[in-house]
């Protein structure tokens, strides 16, 4: 089996990844990960989630630190690599997470952008569509991933409880959503294959719909009313409960720039990709919902 290094391995999306690697009929173990993480404190947090990873699998590091990096790779044959989004130097740590790779002669590198990172009015997608090119350009195998936003993002608990969607732009815009579980499968499929996906760049969406259309479908499931609430823009970016930590200035402005552009424009794709990827139907909203009520149910 090849070596694996997951980056960010404690946050939520290479979260799922380790879990779909991990999950059966994967022939993957914890003894091929390794598992790059800030402190010793984030690896204790990933092993009380997964009890299977044990401390060897973990490897401390920074992007902006070069000499952390080299452990990290050394050995490697394949990287998945999600940068910190709204990091004011995330393209720079991507690029040194690449050539550190480059270095070390790492076989393939995926790395996890974000749909249509060409529309750079959003300091989000600009930062990746620089990693993007600094690894196409790299010499590196690599496969990149684009998925659209995260069904994840809305918590599905809290508006089941409330019976209200809090909407952080337009309810009616139309958005492209996937689900975390097939953004993990995905990157298992091109983990475990990496020469079949190389070179490749995949767009990454399951469903295209609108807060109005969530809502609806949270309703059918619940066999009552959702409503949907649109929050002022200074009370959607002050809220706990986001997926992204806004204290630091320069993130919270990028983030009010996301949201106004998705107020005016939405971002819906495709979900060819994803079905041509998994061999089936991406997960649906309705699909989501009722597979997390289940798992939830007392």
């Amino acid at each position: 089996m090849p070596a694996i290094l997951i980056t960010g391995a404690a946050g939520r999306t290479s979260g799922f990844v380790i879990r779909a690697l991990l999950q059966a009929p994967s022939p993957i173990q914890p003894s091929d990960l390794r598992l790059l993480v800030r402190s010793q404190d984030s690896a204790h947090t990933l092993q009380s989630r997964i009890p299977a990873l044990a401390d060897a699998h973990f490897v401390v590091g920074d992007y902006l630190e070069a000499h952390t990096l080299a452990p990290a790779v050394a050995g490697v044959d394949v990287v998945f690599h999600n940068g910190p989004a709204f990091h004011p130097l995330e393209s720079a740590m991507g690029i040194a997470l690449i050539e550190a790779a480059r270095a070390a002669g790492v076989r393939h590198f995926v790395y996890c952008s974000v749909l249509f990172p060409v529309l750079t009015k959003m300091v989000n997608h600009k930062a990746k569509a620089v990693v993007e090119e600094h690894l196409i350009e790299s010499g590196l195998e690599y496969t990149i991933l684009q998925p659209s936003s995260l069904m994840q993002n809305i918590n599905l608990q809290t508006v089941v409880s409330t019976g209200t969607l809090l909407a952080l732009y337009t309810p009616s815009v139309l958005q492209g959503y996937l689900d975390l579980e097939d953004l993990g499968l995905v990157a298992r499929t091109v983990i475990l294959d990496p020469a079949a996906h190389s070179r490749a760049r995949y767009e990454l969406v399951g469903e295209n719909c609108s807060y109005e259309d969530v809502a609806r479908a949270i309703g059918a499931q619940l066999g009552k009313d959702t409503k949907v609430v649109r929050l002022p823009r200074e009370e959607a970016t002050s809220r706990s409960g986001l997926h992204v930590d806004l204290k630091a200035e320069h993130i919270s402005d990028g983030f009010h720039r996301m949201l106004f552009y998705y107020d005016r424009r939405g971002i819906p794709g495709n979900n060819n990709t994803v079905r041509w990827i998994l061999g089936r139907e991406p997960t649906s909203w309705a699909e989501r919902i009722r597979r997390d009520l289940e798992r939830n149910a007392p």
